[in-house]
């Protein structure tokens, strides 16, 4: 069983309480999992900034409590709702690729992809690693998003599919929707989004 938290905060709001890049909502969110440091996180989320508030979407696998701040709700996801073989999808992602093995090593540095032509590719990659395929999706135009982490600046790579997928194998479609897909989920990306289509 997990849980869908959905949550409306408007920008006063957010702003009174600090949350002002991808990474203060990360630290925002870890709060309400108390006893999970040094431990994997439970959750999945995203944000998203509207003209007056921001809009959060939270996936755990464990119950918590809410924010006193904020209008948020909370429902569970039954088995039923991944049963399905069509749906519409949103996908906020962080796609990137590993730079090649220099020297026989893998350094693990990884760089952002900007082309249309890597952002299709990179989905529809990621797409067969996760039971499904994008079979009608568009593609934002990245952008750069920047957040402060140890008194460093940090810069992630946005970008927003929208589309329709079928799944292929649902086992691997289950874990995509529980676990995220790429890179960056601690700092709210990789989570799908879906609407069944009957």
């Amino acid at each position: 069983m997990s849980y869908l938290i959905r949550g409306i905060i408007n920008k006063d709001e957010a702003y009174n309480q600090k949350l002002v890049d991808s990474y203060s909502w990360h630290q925002s969110l870890w709060k309400l999992f108390p006893g999970m440091n040094g431990k994997e996180r439970p959750f999945l989320f995203r944000t998203d900034e509207k003209e007056n508030f921001f809009q959060v979407y939270l996936l755990s696998d464990r119950k918590t409590s809410l924010p006193d701040w904020g209008k948020w709700d909370a429902k569970e996801v039954s088995d039923a709702f991944l049963s399905h073989c069509v749906y519409k999808f949103q996908l906020k992602a962080n796609p990137t690729k590993r730079l090649s093995i220099k020297d026989g090593k893998d350094d693990g540095k990884r760089v952002g992809l900007y082309t249309q032509d890597e952002l299709k590719d990179w989905l529809i990659c990621k797409s067969e690693q996760s039971g499904f395929n994008a079979v009608n999706f568009l593609i934002s135009a990245p952008v750069s998003e920047f957040f402060n982490r140890k008194e460093m600046k940090n810069k992630l790579n946005r970008v927003d599919y929208e589309g329709v997928l079928e799944v292929t194998d649902r086992e691997k479609f289950r874990h995509a929707f529980y676990n995220g897909i790429g890179s960056a989920k601690s700092m709210g990306f990789g989570m799908l989004i879906i609407q069944a289509i009957l």
